[in-house]
């Protein structure tokens, strides 16, 4: 099994639709993918999946995923009141992402993909040190705005002091199409190719805003189950580039 973190300097960038995204793209292709969202703060996966707020389902001992396909899903929204801010000291957080880890049974597993909480804070060393040694990917999720890459240089550096290899760099919201014209409007200028030339890292994908990810379909799930054309090769592109530097291919 392969165990890959999404991550990002701060919030906003769209790191939980990425972890998706390559979640979705990967159990599209037959893998028997996990997906475990650790984000105590702003557990939004299950949104995206287009999943309902839902009992935690167990065995007497053991968390049982919700199953999606070829996908194994488990989140931490399940745990906590809907609506209500997690106002937790370090060690009661530390003690709830302990279990979920560790007591979820996720059988036979391709890959596992974890959403991480942004930053460097208790909750991403937490995990790190849950999965000491076992991490074999990290990738970094972005937007080309100068403040969002400022706190990414900070990942970059607390990734590399964990020996975590580094995949790249995903760049959400690189551009928006205009509909009517088709002219590319980079709304947030292209700063990220500066920052990953300073920190020799690729950037891996330029994901356009999507609007019809709102409008048509409700979830980046449904999104990339039931559409095609660029912005969908753009997702599958991304994620055989993470998987030849994983050295492995579809």
């Amino acid at each position: 099994m392969k165990t890959i973190m999404v991550t990002s300097g701060k919030g906003g960038v769209g790191k939980s639709t990425t972890a998706v995204s390559l979640a979705t793209e990967l159990s599209l292709n037959g893998n028997k993918v996990g997906l475990l969202d650790v984000d105590i703060h702003g557990p939004n996966d299950h949104i995206i999946l287009g999943i309902e707020k839902s009992e935690i389902m167990t065995d007497g001992k053991h968390f049982q995923p919700i199953e999606v396909g070829n996908l194994k899903f488990m989140t931490i929204a399940f745990a906590i009141e809907q609506d209500t801010p997690v106002i937790w000291r370090g060690p009661l957080k530390a003690k709830l992402i302990d279990q979920f880890v560790k007591d979820t049974l996720w059988g036979d597993l391709d890959y596992m993909i974890i959403d991480f909480p942004p930053g460097s804070g208790d909750e991403p060393l937490e995990v790190l040190k849950i999965y000491e040694n076992k991490i074999d990917a990290a990738i970094i999720v972005t937007t080309s705005q100068k403040v969002a890459l400022g706190d990414v240089e900070k990942i970059i550096n607390f990734l590399k002091k964990s020996k975590i290899p580094i995949v790249g760099l995903w760049e959400n919201m690189s551009y928006y199409t205009c509909p009517h014209c088709g002219a590319r409007h980079y709304l947030f200028g292209k700063n990220t190719d500066e920052l990953a030339k300073k920190t020799n890292l690729e950037v891996i994908a330029r994901i356009p805003l999507i609007p019809e990810i709102g409008e048509k379909f409700g979830s980046a799930f449904l999104y990339l189950t039931r559409s095609e054309g660029d912005v969908r090769r753009k997702f599958q592109d991304a994620v055989n580039t993470i998987l030849e530097k994983l050295e492995l291919s579809f």
